[in-house]
């Protein structure tokens, strides 16, 4: 009986040995924390010549996988950094065979927009990256920790500012449309930059980014507030040829601040007048989102998708059109 009960401890002692030492081996290449995210078959990617877009559902954040129809990659923010939000992430992107992010996206110093890119930082290579701007970088704690990211890779970030283009070889681009300059006094940056703790001129400060491909153009509206909003329509009155894109173009939205209260835009969506709006929403304090935006969204004849109740979601763009899937 002895004898066995010493088998029986000296086996024990091996498999754990073994499991220990297979632990720091995988976690040499691949974080332990993130281990399923890592075990999936790589078979969703988009076929060549198409552009396929997923809202992720990171609950009460933002974040976008954008495949794009030339094999290179795009990130849009990354959520608020929650664990199971960030194994979604990272999943989705391993389920893709996405390995390098060839253009990174912050567009807003908000924690629900930059939470989680420190992290996508540490496992995943990233090429260029455009960010919202702050001179305080602890404005919020997450971005503190997405700063700290990027200068421990020597990464120097493009500033997001309204009229920045980038085409791409398959003949898609995208433009920002706000905010504006860092060098305009009375702009979005100079405001947040005067009072970085002020959550209006944080989100005032978030960007507007245009995407476009085969003749199907998305906004994405970030944390951006009714007062931006109100702004760029007034702005695209006024001179529409500076922002060389055509507003009522658009055909889907992402729907600013989860469809807060301090982020309603009626005259921006009979602008832009969008076949389908995508609120980004989970469970929060807020009550987002509000009626007041439904009513917006719905008076324009607007179709909307939550991915509170959906989960996320698909879009694929091709020459022919758009569908979801």
């Amino acid at each position: 009986m002895g004898k066995q009960m010493k088998l029986r401890t000296f086996i024990i002692l091996i498999v754990s040995a073994v499991v220990a030492l297979a632990l720091i081996i995988t976690n040499i290449f691949v974080p332990v924390k993130y281990l399923f995210s890592y075990m999936v078959t790589r078979n969703s990617r988009a076929p060549q010549g198409v552009m396929r877009v997923r809202f992720v559902d990171v609950g009460y954040g933002d974040c976008s996988i954008v495949e794009l129809p030339d094999g290179k990659n795009m990130l849009i923010d990354a959520g608020n950094g929650d664990g199971t939000n960030q194994t979604r992430i990272l999943k989705l992107l391993n389920k893709s065979g996405i390995d390098n992010i060839d253009y990174l996206i912050c567009t807003s110093i908000n924690g629900e927009q930059c939470g989680g890119l420190a992290e996508i930082l540490k496992y995943k290579s990233v090429g260029k990256v455009y960010s919202s701007y702050c001179r305080n970088v602890y404005a919020t704690e997450e971005y503190a920790s997405f700063i700290s990211a990027l200068n421990s890779q020597r990464i120097t970030a493009t500033v997001i500012e309204q009229g920045l283009i980038v085409y791409g070889e398959a003949g898609y681009k995208f433009t920002f449309l706000s905010p504006q300059s860092m060098q305009t006094p009375d702009g979005e940056y100079a405001k947040l930059n005067e009072n970085s703790s002020d959550r209006t001129l944080m989100n005032n400060a978030s960007a507007v980014m245009w995407l476009e491909y085969a003749g199907t153009s998305i906004v994405f509206t970030s944390d951006a507030g009714s007062q931006t909003l109100s702004k760029l329509c007034d702005d695209y009155i006024v001179a529409p040829d500076k922002f060389k894109i055509e507003f009522p173009e658009c055909d889907i939205i992402t729907v600013a601040g989860h469809g807060g209260k301090d982020h309603l835009g009626r005259a921006f969506y009979e602008l832009t007048s969008p076949d389908t709006a995508i609120i980004s929403v989970g469970k929060n304090a807020y009550g987002s989102p509000s009626d007041s935006c439904i009513a917006d969204l719905s008076a324009v004849g607007c179709n909307i998708k939550r991915t509170d109740v959906e989960k996320t979601i698909t879009l694929d763009v091709t020459e022919s059109g758009y569908k979801f899937i």
